[in-house]
Protein backbone atom coordinates (compact mmCIF):
# COMPACT_ATOMS: atom_id res chain seq x y z
CA UNK A 1 0.00 0.00 0.00
CA UNK A 2 1.31 3.27 -0.93
CA UNK A 3 1.67 5.70 2.11
CA UNK A 4 -0.41 9.71 1.79
CA UNK A 5 3.44 11.16 1.10
CA UNK A 6 4.50 8.50 -1.74
CA UNK A 7 0.98 9.28 -3.41
CA UNK A 8 1.22 12.89 -3.25
CA UNK A 9 4.98 13.06 -4.41
CA UNK A 10 3.32 10.45 -7.72
CA UNK A 11 0.59 12.93 -8.46
CA UNK A 12 2.93 15.72 -8.03
CA UNK A 13 5.39 14.71 -10.86
CA UNK A 14 2.60 13.51 -13.02
CA UNK A 15 1.22 16.99 -12.72
CA UNK A 16 4.20 18.77 -13.46
CA UNK A 17 5.29 16.98 -16.63
CA UNK A 18 1.44 17.54 -17.60
CA UNK A 19 1.65 20.93 -17.19
CA UNK A 20 5.14 21.85 -18.69
CA UNK A 21 4.72 19.29 -21.94
CA UNK A 22 1.36 19.66 -23.70
CA UNK A 23 -0.83 21.93 -21.50
CA UNK A 24 -0.67 24.51 -24.25
CA UNK A 25 -2.27 22.09 -26.92
CA UNK A 26 -5.21 21.70 -25.26
CA UNK A 27 -6.30 24.81 -25.18
CA UNK A 28 -6.07 25.25 -29.07
CA UNK A 29 -9.54 23.95 -29.98
CA UNK A 30 -12.38 26.33 -27.91
CA UNK A 31 -14.13 25.06 -24.86
CA UNK A 32 -17.54 23.20 -26.01
CA UNK A 33 -20.61 25.38 -24.45
CA UNK A 34 -21.63 22.40 -22.00
CA UNK A 35 -18.31 22.41 -20.46
CA UNK A 36 -17.86 26.05 -19.80
CA UNK A 37 -19.75 26.62 -16.46
CA UNK A 38 -17.81 25.60 -13.34
CA UNK A 39 -21.15 24.20 -12.35
CA UNK A 40 -21.62 21.80 -14.55
CA UNK A 41 -21.39 18.54 -12.73
CA UNK A 42 -21.01 16.80 -16.22
CA UNK A 43 -17.00 18.36 -17.01
CA UNK A 44 -15.31 15.73 -19.45
CA UNK A 45 -12.18 14.45 -18.09
CA UNK A 46 -9.21 15.02 -20.02
CA UNK A 47 -8.08 11.48 -18.95
CA UNK A 48 -9.10 8.90 -16.09
CA UNK A 49 -7.19 6.49 -15.16
CA UNK A 50 -7.06 2.99 -12.94
CA UNK A 51 -4.63 3.62 -10.23
CA UNK A 52 -2.50 0.69 -9.66
CA UNK A 53 -1.96 1.25 -5.84
CA UNK A 54 -5.08 2.37 -5.38
CA UNK A 55 -7.36 -0.60 -7.77
CA UNK A 56 -10.93 0.78 -6.27
CA UNK A 57 -10.16 4.01 -7.43
CA UNK A 58 -9.46 6.18 -10.49
CA UNK A 59 -6.96 9.37 -11.24
CA UNK A 60 -9.08 12.13 -13.39
CA UNK A 61 -7.79 15.16 -14.20
CA UNK A 62 -9.95 17.91 -16.15
CA UNK A 63 -9.77 21.81 -16.98
CA UNK A 64 -12.68 23.79 -15.09
CA UNK A 65 -13.32 26.64 -17.17
CA UNK A 66 -14.84 29.73 -14.87
CA UNK A 67 -16.75 32.38 -16.69
CA UNK A 68 -16.09 35.68 -15.38
CA UNK A 69 -18.18 36.60 -12.58
CA UNK A 70 -21.35 38.35 -12.35
CA UNK A 71 -22.52 40.24 -9.24
CA UNK A 72 -25.96 41.41 -10.97
CA UNK A 73 -26.58 37.00 -11.02
CA UNK A 74 -28.66 35.75 -8.08
CA UNK A 75 -27.28 31.90 -9.71
CA UNK A 76 -25.51 30.34 -6.45
CA UNK A 77 -22.47 28.00 -6.29
CA UNK A 78 -24.30 24.97 -5.25
CA UNK A 79 -21.71 23.53 -2.04
CA UNK A 80 -20.60 20.14 -2.62
CA UNK A 81 -18.21 17.16 -1.28
CA UNK A 82 -15.57 15.49 -3.30
CA UNK A 83 -15.65 11.52 -2.59
CA UNK A 84 -11.59 11.52 -2.95
CA UNK A 85 -8.80 14.43 -2.55
CA UNK A 86 -8.29 16.96 -5.30
CA UNK A 87 -5.07 18.76 -6.86
CA UNK A 88 -5.38 22.24 -8.35
CA UNK A 89 -3.59 24.18 -10.53
CA UNK A 90 -4.57 27.79 -11.48
CA UNK A 91 -3.64 27.57 -15.18
CA UNK A 92 -5.22 31.53 -15.83
CA UNK A 93 -7.12 34.17 -13.92
CA UNK A 94 -7.35 34.68 -10.12
CA UNK A 95 -10.05 33.11 -8.47
CA UNK A 96 -11.62 32.67 -5.01
CA UNK A 97 -12.23 29.42 -3.14
CA UNK A 98 -13.32 27.71 0.08
CA UNK A 99 -13.12 24.94 1.74
CA UNK A 100 -14.29 24.18 4.97
CA UNK A 101 -13.00 24.77 7.57
CA UNK A 102 -10.47 27.40 6.21
CA UNK A 103 -11.96 30.94 5.61
CA UNK A 104 -12.20 31.66 1.55
CA UNK A 105 -8.48 31.63 -0.29
CA UNK A 106 -7.06 33.89 -3.34
CA UNK A 107 -5.61 32.34 -6.23
CA UNK A 108 -3.70 33.49 -9.34
CA UNK A 109 -2.21 31.68 -12.72
CA UNK A 110 0.45 29.49 -10.82
CA UNK A 111 -1.16 28.96 -7.89
CA UNK A 112 -1.99 25.47 -6.38
CA UNK A 113 -4.23 24.25 -3.49
CA UNK A 114 -5.64 21.12 -2.68
CA UNK A 115 -8.72 19.89 -1.09
CA UNK A 116 -8.89 16.81 1.22
CA UNK A 117 -11.50 14.58 0.64
CA UNK A 118 -15.22 15.45 1.67
CA UNK A 119 -14.64 18.75 3.27
CA UNK A 120 -17.55 20.95 1.80
CA UNK A 121 -16.62 23.47 -0.53
CA UNK A 122 -18.61 26.35 -0.18
CA UNK A 123 -17.83 28.89 -2.48
CA UNK A 124 -15.96 29.04 -6.21
CA UNK A 125 -15.75 32.21 -8.09
CA UNK A 126 -14.08 34.15 -10.80
CA UNK A 127 -12.42 37.42 -9.35
CA UNK A 128 -12.75 39.13 -12.80
CA UNK A 129 -15.85 40.32 -14.50
CA UNK A 130 -14.38 40.12 -18.04
CA UNK A 131 -11.97 37.25 -18.10
CA UNK A 132 -12.58 33.21 -17.71
CA UNK A 133 -10.37 31.49 -15.52
CA UNK A 134 -9.04 28.44 -16.00
CA UNK A 135 -8.01 25.57 -13.23
CA UNK A 136 -6.21 22.62 -13.89
CA UNK A 137 -8.03 19.87 -11.56
CA UNK A 138 -6.29 16.04 -10.73
CA UNK A 139 -8.98 14.18 -8.26
CA UNK A 140 -8.93 10.92 -6.84
CA UNK A 141 -12.08 8.92 -7.13
CA UNK A 142 -13.93 6.13 -6.02
CA UNK A 143 -14.77 3.50 -9.11
CA UNK A 144 -18.30 4.76 -10.29
CA UNK A 145 -18.83 7.68 -8.49
CA UNK A 146 -19.18 11.50 -9.36
CA UNK A 147 -16.86 13.97 -9.09
CA UNK A 148 -18.99 15.97 -6.89
CA UNK A 149 -21.96 15.27 -4.49
CA UNK A 150 -23.98 18.07 -3.76
CA UNK A 151 -24.45 18.56 0.49
CA UNK A 152 -27.76 18.50 1.70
Amino acid sequence: MMTRRELNAVLGVALTGFISGSASELFAAETPPQQRSHESSAQKPLIEEPLEALPESVGRMLILNIPPHDPSSTRAFPAHEHPGPVFAYILEGNIENQVEPELPKRYAAGDVFYEPTMHVHRMLRNLSETEPAKVLVFQIVPKGKPGAIPVK
